[in-house]
C-alpha cells in the first residue's frame, strides 16, 4: 500500500550563494526528501530557469539587470504560492533589493545562504567559470571582478566547514525549517 503524502503550507526556501556553493545539490536533496512527504513540492534552478526565460549572459550583469532577473524569480515563485505549492529555488541572485522584496511580498519565505569561501568556490569550480576567469577567457564573474550583495540577516546562513557534506547541510537546512514553519 502506498503512503499518503500531504501538502505542505505554501511558500518558498530560497537557496542562494556564489557559483560552485553547491545550491543545486543542496536543494535537489531537499526537494527529494520533501516530495517522499509532501505533493505540492516544486524544484527551480536557476541555470534551467535562464535557459527557459531565455537570459542571456551578455549585458546581464549589471546591477539593474540583475535586479530584474531576480524580480522575475520571485514573479515565478508567486505564481507557484498562488497554486498552493511550497517552492525551493537555487539560483545566484545575489542583490540585496530581491531579497528584501522576497521577505515583504512572498508568504512563508526562508532564504538560506551558502557562505563558501572563494578559494574553496575556485577548487571545486563545476562549471569551470573561475577557470575561464583566470585564463581571461571571461569577466564579471561575482564575487571576484564583479562586486555581489551578501544577503543581510538570512533565515539561515551555512559557512563552509570542511566536514559539511551536501548531505549535513541539507539535513541542517531541513531541521531549520522544521523548527521555524512546523512542516513536519
Amino acid at each position: 500500500m502506498q503512503e499518503r503524502r500531504s501538502y505542505l503550507k505554501p511558500g518558498v526556501l530560497w537557496i542562494t550563494g556564489l557559483s560552485g556553493s553547491g545550491k543545486t545539490k543542496i536543494s535537489k536533496i531537499i526537494f527529494l526528501k520533501l516530495k517522499k512527504k509532501y505533493k505540492n513540492i516544486v524544484l527551480l534552478d536557476g541555470d534551467k530557469l535562464r535557459k527557459k526565460l531565455n537570459i542571456r549572459k551578455i549585458n546581464s550583469f549589471s546591477y539593474l539587470s540583475r535586479k530584474k532577473v531576480g524580480l522575475k524569480y520571485s514573479k515565478i515563485c508567486k505564481n507557484f504560492i498562488n497554486k498552493k505549492n511550497y517552492v525551493i529555488i537555487s539560483v545566484m541572485a545575489l542583490i540585496k533589493f530581491v531579497h528584501t522584496f522576497n521577505k515583504k511580498n512572498l508568504i512563508n519565505y526562508n532564504d538560506v545562504y551558502l557562505k563558501v569561501p572563494i578559494k574553496e568556490l575556485i577548487r571545486r569550480d563545476p562549471k569551470k567559470i573561475y577557470e575561464k576567469f583566470r585564463k581571461n577567457k571571461i569577466s564579471n564573474v561575482q564575487g571576484l571582478d564583479l562586486k555581489y550583495d551578501e544577503p543581510n540577516n538570512p533565515s539561515l546562513k551555512i559557512v563552509w566547514k570542511k566536514k559539511l557534506t551536501p548531505i549535513r547541510i541539507a539535513n541542517k537546512i531541513l531541521n531549520f525549517l522544521e523548527k521555524k514553519t512546523n512542516y513536519n
